[in-house]
């Protein structure tokens, strides 16, 4: 009985040595993984899930959405992984980036990455949709939403945008006329 016991532990222990040495492997496999993958996510043009641009830096975020030079709204997407809500909106946001493809700009973010960015801007629930142009904040839709309703807001920031360079327009044409 002893010699079986014995035996036991002999075993329980190199079993215990292997458990051991896989999870030394996995660790440090996955810590090369994952410093890959880091190194990958922080390119510029990573394309996020709705195949608009992904935005994983403070300074993108400037450049991309916050930049008073843009040439066209920006549609920024606030998500995580783990929202299912967000995942039921992504193919609503890809449709709606095809419907007005070269008329506005589709960033997404994830809120898990840049906690302090989705603060800023004044996100407190996910899925959040914002529409900027200039720098500037338009428009913002919380929660998951329908195909119809965000081409209506999209809509409605276009003819916005429109109608804003038209008064400027008039405006400096009116200013030139007078001096």
């Amino acid at each position: 009985m002893s010699r079986l016991r014995m035996n036991f532990l002999v075993l329980f222990a190199a079993i215990s040595q292997w458990i051991g040495i896989c999870r030394a492997f996995v660790v440090h496999n996955n810590r090369a993984a994952f410093s890959n993958s880091l190194s990958k996510r922080t390119q510029l043009t990573m394309v996020a899930k709705t195949g608009g641009k992904y935005i994983t830096t403070t300074e993108q975020y400037s450049d991309l959405v916050l930049n008073p030079e843009a040439p066209r709204p920006v549609m920024v997407f606030f998500s995580a992984p783990w929202c299912g809500p967000c995942r039921l909106s992504v193919p609503v946001v890809k449709d709606i980036m095809k419907e007005f493809s070269g008329q506005i700009e589709v960033v997404e973010l994830c809120t898990d990455d840049l906690p302090d960015v989705a603060s800023d801007s004044g996100v407190v629930s996910i899925p959040t949709i914002q529409m900027y142009y200039k720098g500037e904040l338009l428009d913002t839709i919380v929660g998951c939403v329908a195909r119809n309703v965000l081409a209506s807001a999209v809509d409605k920031v276009l003819e916005d945008v429109i109608d804003d360079e038209h008064s400027k327009a008039a405006n400096g044409d009116g200013e030139k006329e007078e001096t």
